[in-house]
Formats: C-alpha cells, sequence, structure tokens
C-alpha cells in the first residue's frame, strides 16, 4: 500500500498530467493551510508584488545578454509569479487562473480585428499599434469615469519608462514636437537652464532643472523611436564591461586602477573603447 505522501504527491510523478496543471497543483500544495509550505503561505498580493516586478527585469537581462536557456528558466519564474498571484485570489473568491487566461485570450482576439475579423484595412504594423491603442483607450473609458488622458498610465511604474509613457500618451493627442531636431532644440534650452540654475546654489530649481533634461532627454529618444529604458540599460552594461576591463589593464601593470592618475585612468579607458568592449 502506497503512503499518503506518495498519493499526496503523485501528480509529480503522473505522466499524464500536463506541465501547467501539475504547476497549479504544486502552487495549491505550497499554499495549503496545514499542509504547505510556511513562506509560501504567508504571502500576499502585496508581498508577491516586488518579486512580479524583479522577475520581469530579470527576463529583460537575460535577452539583452542573448542568454537562452537564462531566457527560458527567467520566464519560468515569471510565470510562477502569475500562478502564485492567481492562487491567493482562488482563495480570496476573486477569480482563478484559469479566468486569467480566459481574460487574455479574449482581449487578444478583441485587440486583433484585423485576424479575427478579417478586417483588411489594416496592413502595417503602424496601422497595426494606432488600432490597438484606440481599441485600448475605448476599453480603458468602459473601465473608468476617468477621463484624464495621463490619469490611465500606471502611477508606479519606473521614473523612465513612466516619462516615456506620458510622452506616448499626449503625442496621440497632437502635443508633441513635429522631428528629432524639435526635441534635441528643446534639450539643449532644458540644458542651458540647468547652467543657469546651477549659477543660483538653489537646490530645489537645480532639482526641477534637471529633471526637465531628463525628461528632454528621453523624448529625443522616443522621437527617434527608440526605448529609454532599454537605451540606458544597454549604456550601464557598456560602461560596466569598459570599467572593468581597464581595472584589467592597471592589474596587467601591477597597478592599483583607483590609485593612478586621472590621466592613466583615462588612458586605460581609451584601451578599453578601442577594443569595442
Amino acid at each position: 500500500m502506497k503512503s499518503n505522501k506518495n498519493n499526496t504527491f503523485s501528480y509529480l510523478n503522473n505522466k499524464k498530467t500536463k506541465e501547467l496543471e501539475k504547476l497549479l497543483k504544486i502552487m495549491s500544495h505550497l499554499r495549503d493551510p496545514d499542509k504547505g509550505c510556511p513562506w509560501d503561505i504567508k504571502q500576499t498580493f502585496e508581498s508577491i508584488a516586488p518579486y512580479t516586478i524583479e522577475e520581469a527585469y530579470e527576463v529583460s537581462q537575460s535577452i539583452q545578454d542573448k542568454d537562452y536557456d537564462e531566457l527560458m528558466d527567467e520566464l519560468g519564474d515569471l510565470l510562477l509569479q502569475v500562478v502564485f498571484l492567481s492562487q491567493i485570489a482562488k482563495e480570496k473568491k476573486l477569480f482563478k487562473f484559469n479566468d486569467v487566461v480566459k481574460s487574455i485570450n479574449k482581449k487578444l482576439i478583441r485587440r486583433h480585428p484585423h485576424i479575427f475579423e478579417k478586417n483588411t484595412n489594416i496592413k502595417s504594423p503602424n496601422d497595426v499599434k494606432n488600432q490597438w491603442d484606440k481599441i485600448k483607450e475605448q476599453e480603458n473609458k468602459n473601465k473608468s469615469k476617468n477621463t484624464n488622458t495621463l490619469g490611465k498610465i500606471t502611477k508606479n511604474l519606473p521614473s523612465i519608462l513612466k516619462s516615456q509613457k506620458i510622452q506616448e500618451e499626449v503625442s496621440k493627442d497632437g502635443f508633441d514636437f513635429k522631428n528629432v531636431n524639435d526635441c534635441i532644440l528643446k534639450l539643449q534650452e532644458e540644458i542651458q537652464e540647468f547652467n543657469e540654475a546651477l549659477k543660483t546654489n538653489d537646490k530645489q530649481k537645480c532639482l526641477d532643472e534637471g529633471g526637465d533634461i531628463l525628461f528632454a532627454s528621453i523624448n529625443v529618444l522616443r522621437k527617434a523611436g527608440i526605448n529609454s529604458q532599454e537605451a540606458l540599460e544597454f549604456a550601464n552594461n557598456k560602461f560596466t564591461r569598459r570599467y572593468n576591463y581597464s581595472e584589467i589593464l592597471a592589474q596587467k601593470e601591477n597597478k592599483n586602477f583607483a590609485e593612478v592618475s586621472l590621466e592613466k585612468k583615462h588612458k586605460y579607458w581609451l584601451k578599453s573603447k578601442k577594443i569595442n568592449l
């Protein structure tokens, strides 16, 4: 006779059990008040939310690194967040995982009428995006009484993403520069105003004008079709690679990079830059 434990976890070894079904059962068991994991049982919507954000960033990082084995692993971690939150919702009788799947299925069909309703007027990726935005805008109007253009933007987005989103939304209303060159002129104007603020030694004014520089910089990239968050992450990674190699170059000469002169540091930096790191 099999033990109760083996019977409890029989789904783990059952080859007929589909992997997604197995994942849902594992999560349900981990949250069992009597037999589950103390840590998993303790979690709430609020405590899991930061992990969800972290996992999304780790997915993005694996894509940038072109590490597709890692991407597979990180996508699993991200899926776990969806399953975990859905399990909590199920326990609170709010909705189930299957409801989440149904919701996105309906949304994808609703937002692709050119595919599922054979609307032949949509021909380019830009046409698709414009249609998607219009459908999404109508959905938001139906959901909320808030008619403010910027009221629908998620409040806790990272600042860079929020800035780009703000600019994209007002652009739909025609509040935008004509071209990227006009955006660059605006950035130059903001830099000049920051320089003037520096002369006043007014920290609040410098903070205000410094924010305008960042906002205008993001607008330049947006107008050029570049995602600011992605661009900055690439810049961070590039700087890190070059700085690390500069330290290695110093070590090869039996020197401590931190202790050499700024002029010498710059030479190491130029060498690392030349090898296209």
